[in-house]
């Protein structure tokens, strides 16, 4: 039988929560089958990523996984399932734009190139799928499966550099830059001027409507371990669960919230089947409780006990 609608969601940051950073091959091994079961039960497995919508698109290729629709670029997209469109989500499109033409990028250099700032040439890669934000990796040690390029400056610094124009362009209510990823990329993401508020994985529940209409009454889970994960943990029927090896700000927020933290590591550890698990014993799942806590402890047999 082929469900169409969700009777609950299951959320997830990529990098670091089911995949090792800027690879593809889910971890631990078994957890995409098991995602793939809880799908076909009704309890969809969804992304809520950073990356593009083409770079997730790559994980449920490389791993087979249903495709039930796709959050990304902090939720300032989203696509829904099996489609080719992507949706943008919220304003100050224009002033991205903007910015990527004060570094001399435009939306059409990506990759290895060069930016320009103070009249200054720094070496970097920008990832050449983004429609909504801009990512620039700084630092290749961290993405050679990818790119090759020179090391030309630190990610604090272009932090500083990027607020910097962000300032004397009188940006501060359209563009935010946030804190270096563990991987030193660095994003700058748009704001909502009017409210003030940020386009971040916060508009989890916007984008889950827009995907799957009248979601109102169904659980929501979400599986992060960064500090940029904590926004879509913020809504009131949001779930969030962690693990032992996240960012200390994602812990410290899941404990206030009375989530679960669980002991293993993610993702090459229990981490995340061991936070299903923990849903499963919490009755997320409602009526297939009983299924899903079968289907884990199937594939995950030293989590029983």
């Amino acid at each position: 039988m082929i469900i169409d609608n969700p009777k609950s969601i299951l959320a997830f940051d990529l990098d670091g929560t089911i995949t090792p950073r800027n690879q593809f091959e889910i971890h631990p091994k078994g957890l995409s089958q098991l995602l793939n079961d809880l799908s076909n039960q009704g309890h969809f497995f969804i992304p809520v990523t950073g990356k593009p919508v083409a770079y997730a698109a790559k994980i449920f290729s490389a791993n087979n996984l249903i495709d039930r629709g796709i959050i990304a670029e902090n939720a300032g997209v989203y696509r829904k399932p099996n489609s080719q469109k992507i949706e943008i989500y919220g304003p100050s499109i224009k002033e991205m734009y903007a910015l990527r033409d004060k570094l001399g990028i435009g939306m059409e250099k990506v990759n290895v190139t060069d930016i320009f700032i103070d009249q200054k040439k720094y070496e970097v890669a920008v990832d050449p799928d983004d429609v909504s934000i801009l990512t620039i990796f700084t630092d290749p040690t961290y993405v050679t499966h990818r790119w090759k390029f020179n090391h030309s400056i630190e990610a604090e610094l272009l932090v500083e550099k990027i607020n910097n124009i962000i300032t004397s362009n009188n940006w501060q209510n359209t563009l935010s830059v946030l804190p270096p990823f563990p991987d030193r990329a660095i994003q700058i993401i748009r704001k909502d001027p009017i409210s003030g508020h940020s386009i971040d994985k916060s508009s989890i529940i916007f984008a889950l409507n827009a995907i799957y209409p009248n979601i109102d009454t169904i659980p929501i889970a979400m599986f992060g371990d960064g500090h940029n994960d904590i926004p879509a943990m913020k809504p009131d029927k949001v779930i969030p669960i962690t693990f032992t090896n996240a960012h200390s700000d994602v812990l410290t927020y899941v404990k206030s919230k009375n989530g679960y933290i669980s002991p293993h590591n993610a993702p090459e550890d229990l981490g995340v089947p061991d936070g299903l698990l923990w849903l499963a014993k919490n009755n997320f799942f409602k009526e297939d409780t009983n299924a899903v806590h079968h289907l884990i402890t199937r594939y995950f047999p030293s989590l029983v006990g």
